[in-house]
């Protein structure tokens, strides 16, 4: 076993080398790329992924633009239970485009959070761009609180 081991200077083992093993046959080769083929170039799935990105943050830059100025939004400014049955809301609607016509849905909850109340208020096309509505919600049950369900044009 002495003649096998040589010892390192730490007094450790080392294995002895007995030269390197050459083959340069050609049945060698097509054997050694038999079993490890070519790699595949990344190529195609790295443009891929750039071009998936490119689009997502396109959609997405777009998306931000169009939804940042709606054209038509609005806002509960105040509201007012007065009975088990009623809900009288102050509802303020925003239209850059004074002539845009826009319906605003505005929703009446219960304690429970449940939706007692539902109504559609069209605001007309007009001069200002800013308009307050007053509006009564008739409910199911008492309602708690009001709030902005969405604003949309009308075509």
């Amino acid at each position: 076993m002495r003649d096998i081991l040589a010892s390192r200077a730490d007094g450790f083992p080392r294995a002895r080398q007995n030269g390197r093993v050459t083959d340069s046959s050609t049945a060698a080769a097509d054997r050694i790329a038999a079993r490890y083929p070519k790699r595949r170039s990344g190529t195609y799935v790295a443009a891929l992924a750039v071009l998936v990105g490119l689009v997502g943050l396109g959609w997405l830059m777009w998306a931000a633009v169009f939804h940042a100025n709606p054209a038509v939004s609005g806002q509960v400014q105040s509201f007012r239970v007065t009975s088990d049955t009623d809900v009288v809301v102050l509802l303020r609607v925003d239209r850059p485009d004074p002539s845009v016509q826009g319906r605003c849905t505005v929703i009446a909850q219960s304690e429970d959070h449940r939706r007692v109340g539902e109504l559609a208020v069209d605001v007309a096309p007009g001069q200002d761009r800013i308009v307050d509505l007053t509006v009564t919600i008739r409910t199911l049950g008492k309602a708690v609180s009001a709030s902005l369900d969405s604003c949309t044009v009308v075509p």
